[in-house]
């Protein structure tokens, strides 16, 4: 089978695939089939306009086939965009020396070999009279940037200028994540992303979507817009998936907080961190305001014995209280795979008074996640019921791994080959019957703090959990 024939067959199976369509499209263009080169190339602008790699495609093919204004069109919008790409000047040096302007022509192949010192072009070289080895040692090198820095008088203080540590932040401080319900970067993961989880999702709605589309309705009804959810499950089931996707669904301000931007070593800072969140979560309502492993920020306090940690989750409880801030219209959202870890306290109505249960996803689920997963992936013969009937008890992050696994197989068979060639039905069975899934711990441990949990922690939360969604007992998988 011939490379062009294999990258087709695979091209088949996901026909937008953006790298096959490129590689098929290079490999024409060596084989100098310039209408499937081209085809493939102006497929790849349909689907991204921005694609400079298949725009400079475009234009090697109509420089190829003598139409040298197209050439010379194409290679200046990529210019256009990145001034410095190295290809669009040399194409351009071809197509001014074709056109009998030898002062463009060495302009634009003198640009390309200071960009790229690797660049080189024997035919062009002889027709200019120049290598590209004499354009870049004649060429002048731009002096470099100086640095540019304050100066101060020898008379002043190093200190002057040091920031105090203990000084207050400012009051407009924002973590590393902050979103305005205008901000595109949200929207990369939504509701439509996370395959299941329909009761959280409308949950979800319930207290921060929905209030800020019929405010009217909710003062009927005396319900305020804010509160705490607990999403609480396995690792690899979604719940982190979840907490990004929120951004790209609720309509207001989002902000996810990093343990990084919590903990500090100096006493009494992290708390302080921890009060300047939840301030500017309350003067940007309405707001989402995210915690992930928030086992780390809310240990039970009977097991604590350090004082800087207790004091941490008692500032999280007077937070969560409001006492010396409104926190309506602010959602508390916090994501832990150790609920029996966490301080009673938090359970309190007002706090995280609701608490849902993230658990592996059952079969409907799995369907929708292998259908995301699939998506722009070269599979032959994709039977997603049968790959859901041999994934029984498997995470979300179970079922990237048997995809993830698979593609490197197939990759690992098409460079050895040199062909390269759809990804298998077989291929993911054989990884998915040899893998076993990771909830299994998970649910092992929860079994044993259940039985031994007081019953005023989440023990009853974990025993809900385990009655509803356990796979049962792990069994070894031979691979």
């Amino acid at each position: 089978m011939s490379s062009l024939q294999a990258i087709r067959d695979a091209l088949e199976q996901s026909p937008d695939n953006l790298s096959l369509l490129l590689l098929y499209g290079h490999a024409c263009l060596e084989k100098l089939h310039l209408e499937d080169a081209r085809d493939s190339f102006e497929r790849v602008l349909e689907i991204d306009p921005s694609h400079m790699d298949a725009q400079m495609g475009v234009a090697r093919v109509f420089f190829m086939q003598g139409e040298t204004s197209g050439a010379a069109v194409r290679a200046e919008r990529v210019l256009l965009v990145n001034p410095n790409d190295a290809q669009a000047h040399l194409l351009l040096s071809r197509v001014f020396w074709v056109e009998k302007d030898r002062a463009k022509a060495l302009e634009h192949f003198e640009r390309a070999a200071q960009i790229d010192g690797t660049l080189s072009d024997p035919v062009l070289e002889r027709e200019l009279g120049i290598t590209a080895r004499d354009a870049r040692r004649t060429s002048p090198t731009p002096a470099p940037e100086s640095i540019q820095s304050e100066s101060y008088d020898e008379g002043d203080s190093a200190q002057e200028f040091a920031e105090d540590p203990l000084e207050e932040p400012p009051f407009d401080w924002r973590p590393e994540t902050f979103y305005t319900p205008g901000d595109p970067a949200r929207h990369g993961v939504t509701f439509a992303d996370v395959g299941g989880m329909e009761e959280l999702k409308e949950e979800i709605r319930l207290k921060i979507v929905y209030p800020l589309q019929y405010p009217d309705l909710y003062k009927a009804y005396g319900r305020r817009t804010g509160g705490g959810i607990l999403l609480y499950g396995p690792p690899g089931c979604g719940k982190t998936l979840m907490l990004r996707a929120v951004a790209g669904e609720v309509a207001c301000n989002y902000l996810s907080v990093g343990l990084h931007e919590i903990f500090d070593p100096y006493f009494g800072s992290t708390e302080r961190n921890l009060h300047q969140i939840f301030e500017t979560a309350r003067a940007n309502a309405p707001c989402v305001l995210v915690f992930d492993d928030l086992d780390s920020l809310a240990q039970d306090r009977r097991h604590v014995r350090e004082s800087q940690l207790r004091n941490l989750v008692n500032q999280f409880l007077h937070e969560m209280d409001g006492v010396r801030g409104e926190n309506q219209r602010v959602l508390v959202i916090g994501a832990t795979n150790q609920p029996w870890a966490l301080d009673p306290a938090f359970r309190r109505p007002g706090r995280f008074d609701q608490a849902v249960f993230v658990p592996p996803p059952d079969n409907g689920a799995r369907e929708q996640i292998i259908g995301l997963l699939a998506k722009d992936k070269p599979i032959s013969n994709l039977d997603a019921q049968a790959l859901v009937e041999a994934t029984p008890g498997f995470s979300g992050a179970d079922l990237k791994f048997v995809f993830d696994r698979a593609a490197e197989m197939t990759l690992s068979a098409a460079i050895h080959s040199g062909h390269p060639v759809p990804i298998s039905m077989e291929t993911l069975l054989v990884v998915a019957r040899a893998h076993t899934p990771s909830t299994h711990t998970w649910f092992d441990g929860a079994r044993e703090h259940s039985q031994h949990a007081s019953p005023d922690t989440y023990a009853h939360e974990v025993r809900k959990s385990l009655s509803l969604s356990s796979p049962g007992t792990p069994q070894q998988r031979e691979p």
